[in-house]
């Protein structure tokens, strides 16, 4: 009875350390991947107001999104666009004209920072139809912005195999379209590097066909090359 005692206890006493070991991991890597940061701006900007109550679309102020792989800041335009006769005699809106009036730009601090060695495009998965609100959470609700996910390797893996954004393709299609990379490429610049089926086909009928942009890109699968991207370690990290 003395043994069996002993041995419930140690495996009590094993089960608390392996929960107070997952907690603190999860402490530390959300600590160590900034998740929760809320920086203090020089001007509060409240993308509830704007994202939110307003509906006003992200890529109205981070319109490079669509463009490269930076979602960039704003200019100072874009602000005054709508506050040289909106909200005026808010003192934040007076501070923005004044530094504006000036010439200066707002020196806003960063939230979302990716490692050196990694490599993110937002102008492709912007175009490949993935919401903001994947990676950064529900900003139209954050009356102050902050970082939500950790933004690890593991949940780019996690996306990129079990995403499905083959929907705003297919709906592209009209009747009688051949799925090739040449009349789709366009809106999927990387499509011809994120299938392995697609480069196995590309072996088996000729490379020149990848090269001329006619192969086919619809596997035997029934699934569009991009319904999963790559995981290469290249892609990412070049």
């Amino acid at each position: 009875m003395k043994v069996t005692y002993f041995i419930k206890k140690r495996i009590l006493l094993i089960l608390i350390v392996i929960i107070f070991l997952i907690i603190g991991y999860n402490f530390a890597a959300n600590v160590y991947n900034n998740v929760g940061y809320t920086p203090d701006q020089p001007i509060p900007f409240s993308h509830k107001i704007h994202a939110g109550d307003n509906k006003i679309d992200c890529l109205y102020c981070h319109h490079a999104a669509e463009k490269g792989p930076y979602a960039g800041i704003p200019a100072m335009e874009n602000c005054m666009g709508c506050h040289s006769v909106v909200a005026i005699d808010k003192e934040n809106i007076q501070q923005l004209t004044r530094i504006y009036s000036e010439g200066k730009s707002i020196e806003w601090v960063r939230v979302h920072r990716l490692p050196d060695h990694s490599y993110f495009n937002h102008k492709w998965h912007v175009n490949a139809g993935v919401e903001c609100e994947t990676c950064h959470g529900d900003v139209a609700g954050m009356a102050v912005i902050g970082q939500v996910n950790r933004l690890e390797m593991g949940d780019c893996i996690q996306c990129h195999r079990n995403s499905d954004y083959s929907q705003q393709y297919a709906a592209r299609l009209k009747p009688g379209d051949k799925a090739s990379i040449a009349n789709n490429v366009r809106w999927y610049p990387y499509l011809k590097y994120i299938d392995s089926l697609t480069l196995k086909s590309a072996e088996a009928k000729g490379i020149e066909a990848l090269k001329k942009d006619t192969l086919d890109v619809e596997p035997a699968t029934g699934i569009f090359p991009h319904h999963n991207a790559s995981v290469q370690c290249n892609i990412c990290h070049n």
